[in-house]
């Protein structure tokens, strides 16, 4: 299983999408213990043995952080090897890192400041079956966007699939509160307008950071503006509630990345960790899960699996 990669692009460091999942999943629900952990050369491999017989199941709490840490630590210490001085900008296909940059703190610091806060304060005093039924609430409302594009890619076997699964969570579910579609195997699918611009052929141009959205491309850029003018179904709601569901929103997805800070407090450099993770994300979601080369990886992505139901 390849965890990581070096490509000849310059300084910048790859990970691929799959490795920065199981990083992440890992860090909620599965340890990964150094002496199953071996690099060799330019692979990470993971492999998974046995516990003796009569040993306690699972990982305590400080098991957890320590496999974290070694995974992450790794990947940090061979991201900064990585790292040379002559990439130019147009072999990262990132023209603007200077802006980019600037912009990337004034969002962490502004997050710092206010969001974040607010978001510890939702987690902690918000029960997690509300806040779970929250996140499913806004989730459902997504769905008919994910419909429209399922229909502009030519999806038309995803197009019913996500449509009996609005149905059934809208109704059923009562309004989306409660996922019930993914009970008879109707999992959650999320497509928008930049990935169907990446469907039709469009390249996606330079890389940006946006003010509050973070990363994008032009690509996805462009593809926001039907999104934020006709696709958000907030927009048609018309009360002045309509801002408390919004800003609701906002903190509940907040909330529910505060788990990742602690791996971006170990990047040796958060801005090129940031922008190679959105890149792998989007080439997946665009893939539909299954991007060029996923057949390779079948044992990685069984491995996740088996994360993820622990």
């Amino acid at each position: 299983m390849v965890l990581l990669t070096h490509e000849p692009t310059g300084h910048h460091f790859v990970i691929s999408w799959r490795a920065l999942r199981l990083i992440i999943c890992n860090s909620y629900r599965a340890s990964v213990q150094p002496e199953n952990c071996r690099i060799t050369g330019q692979r990470a491999s993971y492999h998974k043995t046995r516990e003796p017989e009569g040993t306690m199941k699972g990982a305590t709490t400080a098991g957890f952080r320590i496999g974290t840490l070694m995974v992450i630590l790794v990947i940090s210490l061979l991201a900064g090897c990585a790292t040379t001085a002559g990439e130019s900008a147009s072999q990262s296909n990132d023209p603007f890192e200077r802006m980019n940059r600037s912009m990337l703190t004034f969002n962490l610091e502004s997050d710092r400041i206010f969001l974040k806060p607010i978001a510890k304060g939702y987690e902690r005093f918000i029960p997690g079956p509300v806040r779970k039924g929250v996140n499913n609430f806004f989730n459902n409302l997504w769905e008919p966007m994910t419909i429209v594009n399922d229909l502009l890619q030519g999806k038309f076997g995803y197009a019913a699939k996500d449509t009996t699964r609005f149905l059934v969570n809208s109704t059923v579910g009562i309004l989306g509160i409660f996922d019930v579609a993914s009970r008879v195997d109707l999992v959650r699918r999320k497509e928008d307008f930049g990935q169907t611009l990446a469907v039709w052929g469009f390249p996606p141009g330079p890389y940006l950071v946006l003010p509050f959205l973070g990363p994008s491309s032009i690509r996805d850029t462009t593809g926001l503006v039907p999104q934020f003018l006709y696709g958000d179904a907030l927009l048609y709601i018309d009360s002045p509630e309509v801002w408390y569901a919004a800003g609701t929103r906002l903190v509940d997805t907040r909330s529910r990345l505060l788990g990742t800070d602690d791996i971006l407090d170990l990047q040796p450099d958060v801005y090129l960790f940031l922008r190679e993770a959105y890149r792998q994300q989007r080439i997946n979601q665009i893939h539909d899960g299954n991007p060029p080369g996923a057949d390779l990886e079948e044992t990685e992505d069984a491995l996740i699996d088996q994360l993820l139901d622990q």
